[in-house]
Order: C-alpha cells, then structure tokens, then sequence
C-alpha cells in the first residue's frame, strides 16, 4: 500500500512536470522549427542525466540496456519518442497549449490498447474504466477549447484579411490531428519502456539518459546535415534565437528530469504502467492553471468539469489498492 501511494505521487509529480514543461515549450518554440526544439530542448537535461546515471549505476544499466532484446526495445522507443515529441511541438506552433496539450494527453488509451494486445499487463476493468474516464475529460477540455477558438476567432474575423483568417482557420484541426498522432506515439513509447523495466536491476536514470540521449543526438545529426547541404534554406530551422533556446533546454529539464524520470521510477516501483500512466495525464489541470496564470488564457466551466473527471478517474484507477 505504501509503494502504490508512493507510486501514485510520483505519478502526480510528473503530471505537474510534463504540464508545466508544455507551457514553456509553447513560449519557446514560437520562433524556433519544431525539428530544433526537438533536440535542442534535451541540450542541457541529457549530461545531467547522463552524470547522474553513472553516479547510480556506473555502466551495469547502460550496458544491460544495450544487450539482447532490450537493444530493439530501446530503438522502438527512440522512435516512438522521437515522432511524438517532434509532433507535439509542432501542434504548439498551431495551436493554444491549453488545446494540444489535453489532447496528447489521451495516451493512456494508447499505452492500454498495447499492453492488452501484447498481453504484457493484466489489465483489470478499473484500469479501463479509470482510463476511460480520463480520455473522456481529456475529450471535454479538448472540444470545448477548440469550440471557443473557433468562436474567438470568428468575434475578430472582421479585423483580419481574408488570407489571414483563412489560414487561421486551417491550423486549428491540423494542429488538433498533429495532437492525436503524437498521443499515439507517445503511449506506445511508454510500452517499450515498461519492457526494459521489467528487470528491476536497471535504473531508471540510465534508461531515460540513453534513450532521450539517442533520440538528441539523432535528430540534432539530422538537422546539422540538412543545414550543411543548404546552409541559406534550412538555417532558420536548425538553430534557435538564445533566449528561446534556454526556454526549450529549461522546458527540457523539467520535462526529462523532473517529468520523465520521476514517473518511470514510480512505472518500476509498480511494475505497472497500465496504472501510472492514466494518473500521470492529469497534468491539463496543470496546463490550465498555468496557462490561465502565465498565458492569459481563459479557463471555462467545461475545462474545469473535464479536470474533475479526469480527477475520478484517478481515483477509479485506485479503488483497487484501496480495498486490498
């Protein structure tokens, strides 16, 4: 039982993590390509990782990491990290983080669908409904807030041209669709994470060094080399202004470190992610305090019933190791 509140804490945490990082990212990202903030947000959050994931552990969990099955487990989330992540800050550039970021948040039914079909988890029917019932708040902050942009645009349709409106217009369900896709990579990504974990002697650091570390590295080669083969066409789109690059390498920090770390040790410590991740996607009710505080955005009764719900269904996900 102490394990399990521990776990649910730490879940918690890193919800308040990701939900805070989102609304750095949405500041710093607003003159930088979503391919450099890709890389450039983990500039500062890897060595720390790295430095820290030596102190643990020395070489034992990076080496195990990168041995037999885990190797592929590893690549896949790389992968799956590296889509979602590119997607995510793409869809900022489009739209309000008070909209994406409730949006991505529905990767818990993602991370569920997986390990019912891999059979990886024993997924009990207050998983579901706890799940369920989280994704449907997440769906009610996510169509209330596209239905109020969609009305405030409208309110100022007569101040823009017909250019600007028109592309205005356009943005919004691309960045919404941009949202879901990332959704789906990210909560398969989790999956592949979960699999490394299963053996207890790795350290969760380490993991979360190496794979974020691999995801950096290859994107940043990427974005170098395409910069060097048209140096004028692509400059825009591989660095970053300096103030916007500390924001992203800030966001980074909170997101890795303080996010992504935290909420696999509390993955481990249950060894579960059919339980952390429902309660981790709770970080809207952050999104929406701090984007209502920092951002100027507007928090309406919808965005505020979808939050409780998504609180119920945390509490569903519990009922379980209440009773037990």
């Amino acid at each position: 039982m102490v394990s399990f509140a521990v776990g649910v804490v730490m879940s918690i945490a890193a919800a308040f993590s990701w939900g805070s990082s989102m609304v750095i990212f949405k500041v710093g990202v607003k003159n930088t390509s979503p391919l450099a903030a890709t890389y450039i947000k983990g500039l500062f959050a890897i060595p720390v990782l790295l430095i820290i994931g030596f102190a643990i552990d020395g070489t034992n969990s990076y080496t195990k990491i990168t041995s037999g099955l885990n190797l592929l487990w590893l690549f896949l989330g790389v992968l799956t990290l590296t889509l979602g992540d590119f997607l995510s800050l793409s869809a900022l550039k489009k739209i309000d983080v008070s909209i994406a970021q409730p949006i991505t948040s529905i990767y818990p039914i993602f991370t569920t669908l997986t390990l019912l079909i891999a059979r990886i988890e024993n997924i009990t029917w207050f998983i579901i409904g706890g799940t369920l019932l989280i994704s449907s708040g997440v769906i009610m902050i996510s169509y209330f807030s596209r239905r109020d942009s969609r009305n405030s645009l409208r309110s100022i349709e007569n101040t823009m041209d017909v250019k600007e409106y028109e592309q205005k217009k356009k943005v919004l369900p691309v960045g919404i669709s941009l949202s879901i896709v990332a959704a789906i990579f990210w909560g398969t990504a989790i999956v592949f994470n979960r699999i490394i974990l299963e053996d207890l002697t790795i350290e969760v650091i380490p993991l979360m060094a190496l794979r974020n570390g691999l995801m950096v590295v290859l994107v940043a080669i990427f974005a170098l080399t395409r910069f060097l083969v048209n140096k004028e066409k692509f400059r825009d789109k591989t660095f970053a202004p300096r103030k916007e690059a500390l924001i992203l390498m800030a966001g980074g920090a909170v997101s890795w470190i303080g996010g992504g770390a935290v909420f696999f040790t509390a993955v481990q410590l249950l060894q579960s992610a059919g339980i952390t991740t429902p309660i981790s996607s709770i970080s809207p009710l952050f999104v929406m305090i701090l984007g209502g505080i920092f951002l100027k955005e507007k928090i309406s009764i919808p965005q505020i019933l979808g939050v409780l719900i998504i609180i119920a269904g945390s509490i569903v996900l519990a009922i379980p190791e209440m009773l037990s």
